[in-house]
């Protein structure tokens, strides 16, 4: 089929990088924007329950320097380095919205680097805060997005080694996630296991159910994916107004969020809700007109009690791949049929090579990530950890430090234009479609999608040069989240040294 040799040799390549990560168990950022956000999904009612507050912990000198080590030590930095680090303060804005460019009055490379660095020197303190305006947000409402029943379906080890990174989205939301173990028959054979898998998930927050493919083991991937409708019906639950589908490599930026977009449509009517992938190519050559399952897709009830009583009628349809036998069976058993209804920011990513032109494009909305451990490597968990302080809006919004023609996307990169900006309205074409293609696309391929039109890569080292996220942890003193952002040493260039950059984003 025409994805499966790109996401096996997609798999391989990443495999051993992604796995050389390490995903932090962060306490999960919050979910929900107040004042945009319903109550019952970002409640600030001043009656709820309250953490007693632990007393303040006076840290040492030598904890606060261990800290740097263990933050140096995880940027694998080959030799003496230069070092510069801005803080900035975070204030909550009600009137301040996510969008493409954010204008910071001031420039990122003011202060001098420090130079000459070990990773066992003190790391200098900021010089000074900068104050930085982000969309509202409250991170001690609780949050109740249980009438979206997730679904999943994937293998017991892949969901062992997801919850971690679910738990950065999909903790204490009160959304159940139903696993379909497609390599269980039963839930007998492996029930240790399952029930290690199923306890660590509710210490992470995570209500977890499990259901076996009781199908023949080789099926393909799409019949595995659609016995999800069954599932469902199986699991009702009377609460429930939305169904979602999602890959075990499905990153949403805000649940809440995501529900919200929703409420313009009636759960009481047949809705099929998703987007389409990136590339023009994958949709008119390959697959068609069709949600992407790994982007996350949401069926109504009504529409979902329809396609789980007809599967034994959609089962044949299977073509390999499951968003593709979702759709079929959507056209094959409604009528008048069910179009898809599109939600922009579900984002597929089904982009090979260097997509930091995507990630850098400044994706407005953005509601999920997909692909960020196979077709590229990017330790998305990770890089969200500063949502805890800025709020799930701003992670990967683009920030213009003026002064000095800098941007820096916000958990991804900082990038320095010495010769000038860009347009910054139009996406880098930084990446490709199709695995060993080294064509690049029509600047047309993705004007349909979040990409947009395109323009021409830039010359790293000349045009352009590049500070990529490599690491955040917590200040041991205040919470605040610490940003390790690194340009590598140019190879064969006399005195060419790596370059750090931290970012502490500080609530104000």
């Amino acid at each position: 089929m025409p994805r499966r040799p790109l996401l096996v040799l997609a798999s391989i390549a990443a495999a051993a990088v992604f796995f050389a990560f390490i995903l932090i168990p962060a306490t999960p950022a919050y979910r929900g924007l107040h004042d945009v956000l319903p109550s019952k999904w970002g409640s600030s009612n001043t009656d709820r329950k309250v953490t007693p507050q632990r007393p303040a912990i006076v840290y040492s000198a030598e904890d606060l320097a261990e800290a740097d080590r263990h933050a140096l030590k995880a940027l694998k930095l080959g030799g003496p380095f230069e070092y510069r680090r801005r803080c900035i303060d975070v204030r909550k804005a009600k009137a301040v919205k996510r969008t493409k460019l954010e204008r910071v009055e001031r420039g990122l490379f003011e202060v001098p680097a420090s130079k000459g660095l070990t990773t066992n020197d003190p790391l200098p303190p900021c010089q000074e805060t900068l104050k930085v305006d982000v969309p509202y947000f409250d991170e001690r409402a609780e949050v109740d997005t249980s009438e979206l029943f997730l679904g999943v379906a994937t293998k017991l080890s892949r969901a062992n080694d997801s919850v971690t990174a679910w738990a950065r989205w999909l903790a204490e939301t009160g959304s159940p996630l139903l696993v379909l173990l497609v390599d269980q028959a039963n839930l007998t054979a492996k029930a240790e296991e399952i029930e290690a898998v199923r306890a660590k998930a509710e210490a992470h927050g995570i209500e977890m159910l499990f259901e076996p493919y009781t199908s023949n083991p080789k099926d393909s991937e799409g019949l595995k994916n659609f016995a999800l409708a069954e599932a469902f019906i199986k699991h009702q639950r009377p609460t429930t107004r939305w169904y979602g589908l999602v890959d075990d490599d499905t990153f949403f930026t805000s649940l809440p969020t995501a529900l919200y977009q929703l409420q313009a449509l009636d759960p009481a009517e047949e809705y099929y809700v998703g987007e389409l992938t990136e590339g023009f190519y994958r949709i008119g050559l390959q697959e068609g007109f069709k949600a992407w399952g790994g982007a996350g897709f949401f069926i109504s009830p009504p529409l979902m009690h329809k396609l789980a009583a007809n599967s034994e009628r959609c089962n044949p349809l299977d073509t390999g791949f499951g968003d593709i036998l979702w759709r079929d069976c959507i056209l094959e058993v409604t009528s008048p049929t069910v179009q898809l209804t599109r939600l922009p920011g579900l984002n597929q990513i089904d982009l090979w090579g260097d997509i930091s032109g995507f990630y850098e494009s400044g994706l407005v909305p953005l509601l999920t990530v997909h692909h960020w451990k196979s077709w590229h490597v990017f330790n998305i968990p990770l890089s969200h950890t500063v949502a805890d302080i800025s709020g799930p809006e701003a992670w990967m919004q683009r920030y213009l430090f003026s002064e000095d023609n800098t941007v820096m996307t916000n958990g991804f990169s900082i990038v320095s234009y010495p010769n000038g900006l860009p347009d910054l309205n139009l996406t880098e074409l930084t990446f490709v479609e199709n695995v060993g293609v080294t064509k690049t696309p029509d600047r047309m391929a993705f004007h349909h999608s979040v990409i947009g039109m395109t323009r021409p890569a830039l010359q790293q080292g000349r045009y352009k040069f590049s500070w990529g996220f490599q690491h955040s942890s917590y200040d041991l003193r205040d919470g605040s989240v610490r940003q390790f952002y690194v340009k590598r040493k140019s190879e064969g260039v006399p005195g060419s040294v790596d370059s750090v950059i931290e970012v502490d984003w500080r609530r104000a």
